[in-house]
């Protein structure tokens, strides 16, 4: 999934340090939690933006989807930070 999207290896650093902090293997991501990494990788890219993980874990919490996989759930009460990267269709990145 991650090079469908638009990944190439080595992945970027937010995304590096994302899988290293939660011991995780590539594989037991689900597409949805790849679109908000690669979405904010970009936008750290593009915007210069300073943003980090424990940025990041105060809009999502890391759960299982079952069967070992897992994705970025928003937190309650929290704005919902990146739209449509649930969606399982073509044009999420736009």
């Amino acid at each position: 999934m991650p090079f469908q999207i638009g990944y190439t290896y080595p992945f970027p650093d937010l995304t590096h340090r994302c899988f290293t902090l939660t011991g995780l293997c590539y594989s037991q991501e689900i597409p949805m939690l790849w679109r908000v990494l690669y979405t904010v990788e970009q936008i750290l890219s593009n915007e210069g933006l300073d943003f980090n993980l424990a940025e990041l874990s105060h809009l999502y919490s890391l759960v299982s989807h079952g069967s070992n996989r897992f994705l970025f759930k928003a937190k309650p009460h929290q704005p919902l930070p990146i739209l449509n990267t649930t969606k399982n269709d073509i044009s999420w990145k736009n």
